[in-house]
């Protein structure tokens, strides 16, 4: 057998070396939902979409970084930016209930709904189109709103109960394909499911504001919600810890009003970025709280996010 040449054997173990230093290298550091790459020990890049409006609900469009302060376990962080977009190309996964609740008109309102939502959006948007009830499966992979079809979802049954957690936790998951940086999740459903913490754990992991246009019979879903110490539907549990909104619609006359609301709340909000001070990666969720000059505003934006672990 012919020996290598001794040059060629240097550089050959000079390319292992390389790999294996680039295979450190690449081990240690982590992709962040909405950001690069980030190395160990450097802090950790954080975006919040924040939605702020006045006690009648009117969006506010006009705040500062001046007038805003944001804390993560009670320590005030340092803003890097917050600026307000317009507009903002946004991929949306729908999540429609097909459970036993939504029989016969819920169910035909339900695609009303979404067929109005989808005229409402235009390229470089993008939709996915999910159904649940025991279970969920896809109904319409990633398109755009302008090849959006309303025969594709025509006719579909109903039964069964709705499973809210395992619909959302597919939906985030599903998520991570989309090409837009700003990603929600929007809910048509009756809301007639309890919210588990695991589920609320994976949008702290996430980052992504839940929408929901809940139907008739939502608003008035007064179980208790045992695990979450709160009542009502597991719609606004959802909106309420992702930054996102429920809306509950009792009559057809009031959906053009609601989708109105609800496709400016999509696309339209203040960005805030800043570095955690937290430079642990131990897996743990952190608590967020933002304040404004002025306190009666009422703002919307995700209450905790859960840190990478390595």
């Amino acid at each position: 057998m012919r020996s290598q040449p001794a040059n060629q054997h240097h550089h050959q173990t000079r390319l292992t070396v390389i790999l294996l230093l680039l295979g450190y290298y690449l081990f240690t550091i982590e992709l962040v939902p909405g950001t690069s790459a980030v190395a160990k020990n450097t802090p950790l890049p954080i975006r919040l979409y924040v939605s702020v409006s006045d006690r009648d609900g009117n969006p506010i469009e006009t705040l500062e970084a001046s007038d805003v302060q944001i804390f993560e376990k009670k320590k005030l962080q340092n803003i890097a930016y917050f600026q307000f977009q317009r507009n903002l190309p946004l991929s949306l996964g729908v999540l429609i209930d097909v459970s036993g609740s939504m029989r016969g008109e819920r169910i035909r309102f339900a695609l009303s709904l979404l067929n109005t939502l989808a005229a409402k959006l235009k390229s470089p948007d993008e939709l996915f189109i999910n159904v649940f009830g025991n279970d969920s499966h896809e109904l319409i992979d990633f398109i755009a709103p302008e090849d959006y079809l309303e025969d594709a979802i025509d006719n579909l049954g109903t039964g069964g109960r709705p499973h809210m957690g395992q619909a959302l936790d597919l939906a985030l998951i599903k998520l991570r394909e989309a090409r837009n940086p700003n990603r929600a999740i929007l809910f048509i459903s009756s809301g007639q499911d309890i919210a588990g913490p695991a589920t609320l754990d994976h949008i702290a992991q996430h980052r992504h504001p839940i929408y929901a246009l809940g139907l008739k019979g939502a608003a008035s879903f007064g179980i208790k919600l045992k695990i979450l110490n709160m009542k009502g539907s597991a719609l606004k549990a959802y909106a309420d810890c992702s930054g996102g909104s429920a809306i509950f619609v009792e009559e057809v006359h009031e959906a053009g009003r609601a989708l109105d609301l609800l496709s400016y709340q999509l696309k339209n909000c203040f960005v805030l970025e800043y570095l955690s001070s937290n430079l642990k990666r131990d897996g743990k969720s952190r608590k967020i709280r933002i304040k404004v000059s002025k306190p009666e505003y009422q703002l919307r934006y995700l209450k905790k996010y859960r840190a990478p672990r390595y």
